[in-house]
This record gives C-alpha cells, sequence and structure tokens, in this order.
C-alpha cells in the first residue's frame, strides 16, 4: 500500500490513480486468515436456502416479532429476542444436512457481540464468533440447528436465518 500512495499521491503526480491491483505488504504472520468459523463473505454458500419451508422456534421474542420470520426470505421482517441475548432455530421433520449458515440483521439492528451455533439434537457447538454474515463448519446432519446470541450491543434483529448443505 505505501508504494501506492507514493506514486499516486502529493504534488506534481498528475491525475494518477491506483489501477487496484494490490497485496498485502506485511500480513499479519499470526493470522491464520479465514477459518471454517469466521464469517466470510469471500465464500459464500451456494445451492437452495434449506430453511425456506422450515419450521423455527427460539428461547424468547420481542412483541411484534415471530420465530417464522428468519425463514420466510423477507428482509423486511425479522425475529427479536425479549432482551439482547436469545437463540432462534430452524428445524426440519427429518434429518437435514448443512455446512454454512448465514445470519442476516434487519435494518436498525443491535450488534451481534457473540454466538454459537449448536446441532439442538447433540447440543455440539458446531461454530462461534461474532457479528453477523456467513458461517461455517464441518458438515453436519441434524433435525435442528439453533442460533445462540451469547452477548449483543443493543437488540439484534435477525431478518433471515439461511441454512446451506455447502
Amino acid at each position: 500500500m505505501p508504494s501506492v500512495v507514493s506514486q499516486t499521491a502529493g504534488a506534481n503526480k498528475g491525475l494518477k490513480v491506483s489501477d487496484g491491483s494490490c497485496t498485502p505488504q506485511n500480513p499479519d504472520p499470526t493470522d491464520p486468515g479465514p477459518g471454517p468459523t469466521d464469517p466470510d463473505p469471500t465464500d459464500p454458500p451456494t445451492g437452495t436456502n434449506l430453511s425456506i419451508g422450515a419450521g423455527a422456534d427460539g428461547s424468547s421474542k420481542a412483541s411484534g416479532t415471530s420465530y417464522g420470520n428468519v425463514v420466510d426470505g423477507s428482509t423486511s421482517t425479522y425475529w427479536s429476542p425479549s432482551g439482547s441475548t436469545g437463540s432462534v432455530s430452524v428445524k426440519w421433520g427429518s434429518a437435514t444436512t448443512v455446512s454454512k449458515v448465514t445470519i442476516r440483521l434487519a435494518s436498525g439492528s443491535g450488534t451481534i457481540g457473540s454466538y454459537r451455533v449448536l446441532n439442538n439434537d447433540t447440543g455440539a457447538v458446531l461454530a462461534s464468533g461474532s457479528g453477523a454474515g456467513t458461517i461455517g463448519f464441518s458438515s453436519t446432519s441434524l433435525k435442528k440447528v439453533t442460533f445462540e446470541i451469547t452477548s449483543a450491543s443493543g437488540t439484534p434483529r435477525i431478518a433471515e436465518f439461511e441454512t446451506y448443505a455447502s
């Protein structure tokens, strides 16, 4: 980045602009990069959103919100916990294989500080982290997957809880 700045910024440089092709000069050797539980926008889910037509439930809901809003395919409806933390689940009548979930927040939402993605059938933690977005984990066959908000700033508004096989 410093070389781009020195080539394009300052007096007597004309109207030079960067072509956008740059690489990190000093990558952080302690950062392993996106891992299996990182919300990673460069690794979007593929295939069908398995949540559409599935059931939904949870631990609590704020007045005027519904669990079903997270599986309706609309980002204009949402579920919120009755406080800043809580959980919402997607459930199927038979075992379904899932390896990614995408959490989409509604406008005006609080920020998710930390979360856990749980296999509700076994109680196993599939992933944990912070924020929203796409979360990947080992391919798992289950009847119910839960997104548990363990800390938040404000009240989160989950517009969609999408699930994908890959």
